[in-house]
């Protein structure tokens, strides 16, 4: 391969290939670098080590491991998984119902009646007729729980981290699935042909019901201990159930005898345990009033405060250390305005955390990315996924307005209740962190900023 000319006509030294522009993050683990390429676009380097396997690594993680693993988590996290994945196992050989333990038991209550505290009132729970373990398909003896637990591992790998995030709406998307799953179940006896795909609809349902019942009602627990006693609000929640159960179980009783051979009037009488079931849990999630920000509950309470919270006299209000604060409204005014639907909340696609290849295509995005943003973040609104389509006017403005508003925004939302020391906006992993003068050495270890900000380079 010939080497460039020098000036003189003769062969000069070989150029050395430009620095990095900064290093992208996955968590606390480099993923790649970015640098300029001779055409003006940006080239991603993969470091060594970042290949394949790594792929498969990082995708075995956001399936089986929280988001932000190890971050995210405790320290003794992966050892006490481990040893409480080992038991598991042993717990269903022992009891092939089931075990008494935490796992067997959970999974057939949530296998026969949906999520605890989600089910129909009035409607018994069926009994296993055979064991777990020993149920296959009649046809192609495959175990019949294989729906079941695809569906649990690919719902928690899609929808885990918004299950945080949007409590109320997948707390109610579990009761609509648990109904439908219900009349399914009741619908297949009279479908001969369509009855087992009703039952595996059924019972994919309800898996999907196991898991987001069980995560939201884990997350409304740790909002209703206020004494750090998460532990006794579920434990008397569990109590509370079992109560209503029983009354569901006797009312059961009383009406069974009376439906036997009138099924309009037995469907009659679903339609209304089902129509009451519902209205119940819009009112229940209704009266919740968190004061963490999620990404619905901070739209609304970004629209207040940019309306000018005329019902509080005016936009700006002075603040005891002399700031100006704007008005925001409150936890008790945001959450009964909070649309119930996961996903509909709003049109606009929203992905914080993203990666830089998705965000620019170019050198001269990225520069006029870094112009348009701060030291702590860069935002790019792309209309469409053609190039040039950027507005970068309305990007400039928008972050020289949240520059200047911003931090009154902030001591708004302090004022009105709202906990500005956390927040459920679902921020992905992914940030950069910007390569030193030398770009770095291939073996430097990567230095996120503790703040999670972008580190402008010293030149």
């Amino acid at each position: 391969m010939k080497r460039p000319e020098g000036p003189g006509g003769g062969l000069g030294p070989p150029q050395d290939p430009p620095p990095p522009l900064c290093r992208e993050l996955w968590g606390s683990r480099e993923a790649a670098r970015y640098r300029e390429d001779s055409r003006g676009g940006l080239q991603r380097l993969v470091p060594p080590g970042a290949c394949s396997h790594s792929c498969l690594r990082r995708a075995a993680a956001r399936v089986l491991l929280p988001q932000g693993y190890p971050e995210s988590v405790s320290p003794d996290y992966l050892q006490y998984q481990c040893w409480d994945a080992l038991q598991h196992p042993d717990g269903r050989l022992g009891h092939p119902g089931g075990s008494p333990g935490r796992g067997g038991g959970r999974q057939r209550r949530h296998r026969h009646r949906g999520h605890p505290h989600l089910g129909a009132a009035g409607f018994p729970p069926k009994p296993a007729p055979v064991p777990k373990i020993a149920r296959f398909h009649p046809k192609t003896g495959a175990p019949a729980d294989g729906v079941g637990m695809v569906t649990r591992i690919t719902f928690a790998w899609l929808q885990g981290t918004r299950l945080d995030c949007e409590a109320k709406q997948w707390r109610l998307a579990a009761d609509v699935l648990n109904d439908a799953a219900l009349v399914l179940e009741l619908l297949a006896p009279a479908w001969p042909r369509a009855g087992p795909a009703l039952l595996a609809l059924a019972a994919a349902a309800k898996c999907i019901v196991g898991v987001a019942g069980g995560a939201t009602r884990a997350a409304l627990a740790v909002h209703q201990a206020r004494r750090d006693n998460v532990a006794d609000v579920a434990a008397k929640d569990g109590s509370q159930e079992t109560l209503v159960n029983g009354a569901g179980l006797l009312l059961a009783l009383v009406l069974l005898p009376l439906l036997e051979g009138r099924p309009w009037v037995t469907w009659g009488v679903v339609t209304l345990l089902l129509a009451t079931h519902l209205g119940a849990n819009l009112r229940a999630l209704g009266a919740l009033r968190l004061p963490t920000l999620n990404r619905p509950r901070l739209r609304l309470a970004l629209g207040g405060a940019l309306r000018g919270g005329a019902r509080q006299g005016g936009v700006r209000q002075p603040h005891p250390t002399g700031d100006a604060v704007i008005v925001v409204p409150g936890p008790d005014e945001v959450n009964p305005r909070e649309p119930l639907l996961p996903g509909f909340s709003t049109r606009l696609t929203l992905h914080l955390g993203a990666p830089l290849h998705r965000l620019v295509h170019s050198e001269a995005e990225f520069r006029k990315a870094l112009e348009c943003g701060t030291e702590d973040y860069i935002i790019v609104l792309r209309p469409s996924r053609a190039p040039g389509t950027v507005p970068w006017g309305v990007v400039a403005e928008s972050s020289r307005l949240w520059r200047t508003l911003g931090p009154a925004f902030l001591r708004g939302l302090a004022a009105a209740g709202w906990e500005t020391g956390r927040h459920l906006l679902a921020p992905d992993e992914w940030q950069l962190d910007w390569a030193g003068p030398e770009g770095g050495a291939p073996g430097d270890e990567p230095r996120p900023s503790p703040h999670n900000r972008l580190r402008p380079s010293a030149d």
